[in-house]
C-alpha cells in the first residue's frame, strides 16, 4: 500500500478544489489554525488528507442531491486512458470531501496498482462476491481518508463464465452493491476494454457512463460502433439510456490529427462533449500513475494535467448533481 499519510495537499491545490480562492482559503485556515504538516518548508505548506477534506468540506457548506452516484469509465478500445482518468477523479473527489468508492473490474489491475496493491497479493475480488456469496463490505480496501478501493486480478478472468451461468446475470451488480450504495456519495468503476458480461453489469448499474475517447483517428472510428451497442443493449434491456458523457483525452494542440478529431467529435457527438473542453497530453499524467500519487500531491502551480483534471471533475459535479460551484477557475 502507498504511504499517502505522508503526503498533503498546498492551500492552492486545496482552493481549486473548491473553485475558490487561495485568500479565501488561507483565511479559513487561520481562523481555524489549522497547523500544516510537518517537513515541509514554509513557502510549500503542505497539509494532510484529513485536514484538508476538512477545510474544502466547510468552505463548500456542501448539502447538495446527487442524480448520478454510479459512475463507469467506459470503452472497448484499450489504451484511451480511461484508467488514468478514474483514477485521478476518484481520488480528488475523495480529496473534495466526498466519500468515494473505487471498483477496479480490470483483471490486468492497473487502477489498483496505481492505488498500492500488489497484483500478486492473495486479494478479494469482485469474484469472491459474485462467485462465493461474500459480502462487498468484505472485499472493500481503504486507501485514504474518503476513499476505498475493491481492488482486481487475475480472479476476475474466470467471472464470466460463472456470470454467464446465472440469472439476472446483467444485474448482479444491482443486487450486490446495495447493500453499501448509502455509504457513499459516488462509486466509480474502472472498466475492462471489452464488451463482457462485467461490462453489461456495469452499465446497467451505472446512472453515468464518461467514455474517454483518445483524440485520434481509430479511436474515433469505434466510437459510433461503442455508442451503437450502448443504445441496443439498454434497448434490449428495456431500459432508459443513462446519462453519456464522452471525455476527449490526450489532445495534442500541435497536431493536425487532434484538431480533425476534436472538429469530427463536436460535429458528430456535440450533446455529449462538454464544450470547448479536452484533456491535454501531459507526461504528469504518467507520472501520476508510475508512482500512485495523485496529481494533488506533486503537481506544479503550472501543470495542465492538474488544471484539466480539476475542470472535468467540476463539470461532472455540476451534471451530477443540483451543486455549483461559487467560482469558475
Amino acid at each position: 500500500m502507498n504511504e499517502y499519510e505522508k503526503y498533503g495537499i498546498t492551500q492552492r491545490v486545496m482552493a481549486e478544489l473548491c473553485g475558490l480562492s487561495s485568500a479565501t482559503v488561507s483565511r479559513y485556515i487561520a481562523q481555524n489554525e489549522i497547523v500544516p504538516m510537518q517537513n515541509f518548508s514554509q513557502r510549500n505548506m503542505k497539509y494532510c488528507i484529513e485536514d484538508s477534506r476538512s477545510v474544502v468540506t466547510n468552505l463548500l457548506s456542501k448539502n447538495i442531491n446527487i442524480k448520478n452516484k454510479i459512475h463507469a469509465f467506459y470503452n472497448f478500445k484499450g489504451g484511451t486512458g480511461k484508467t488514468s482518468l478514474c483514477y485521478q477523479i476518484s481520488s480528488h473527489l475523495a480529496l473534495m470531501g466526498f466519500r468515494v468508492l473505487v471498483v477496479d473490474t480490470d483483471p490486468q489491475g492497473h487502477l489498483s496498482t496505481s492505488f498500492g496493491f500488489d497484483s500478486n497479493m492473495n486479494l478479494l475480488t469482485l469474484y469472491d462476491v459474485i462467485t462465493k456469496g461474500l459480502l462487498i463490505e468484505d472485499v472493500i480496501k481503504p486507501v485514504f481518508p474518503g476513499l476505498d478501493c475493491i481492488p482486481a486480478n487475475l480472479s476476475l478472468r474466470r467471472i464470466e463464465v460463472e456470470l454467464n451461468q446465472m440469472p439476472k446475470r446483467e444485474e448482479q451488480f444491482i443486487i450486490h452493491f446495495q447493500e453499501i450504495e448509502k455509504k457513499y456519495d459516488f462509486i466509480l468503476f474502472d472498466t475492462n476494454p471489452t464488451i463482457s458480461m462485467v461490462n453489461r453489469n456495469v452499465i446497467t448499474y451505472s446512472d453515468q457512463l464518461n467514455i474517454v475517447c483518445e483524440t485520434q483517428p481509430y479511436s474515433l472510428n469505434g466510437l459510433s460502433l461503442l455508442l451503437d451497442d450502448i443504445e441496443k443493449f439498454y434497448a434490449s434491456m428495456r431500459m432508459q439510456q443513462k446519462q453519456i458523457l464522452i471525455i476527449p483525452n490526450k489532445y495534442e494542440d500541435r497536431t493536425a490529427t487532434s484538431g480533425e478529431a476534436m472538429s469530427a467529435l463536436r460535429l458528430n457527438y456535440g450533446q455529449y462533449l462538454k464544450p470547448d473542453f479536452a484533456i491535454r497530453k501531459s507526461e504528469d499524467i504518467n507520472i501520476s500513475a508510475k508512482n500512485g500519487l495523485p496529481l494533488a500531491f506533486f503537481a506544479k502551480i503550472n501543470s495542465n494535467a492538474m488544471a484539466d483534471i480539476i475542470e472535468i471533475m467540476h463539470y461532472i459535479l455540476s451534471i451530477s448533481t443540483d451543486y455549483k460551484l461559487k467560482t469558475t477557475h
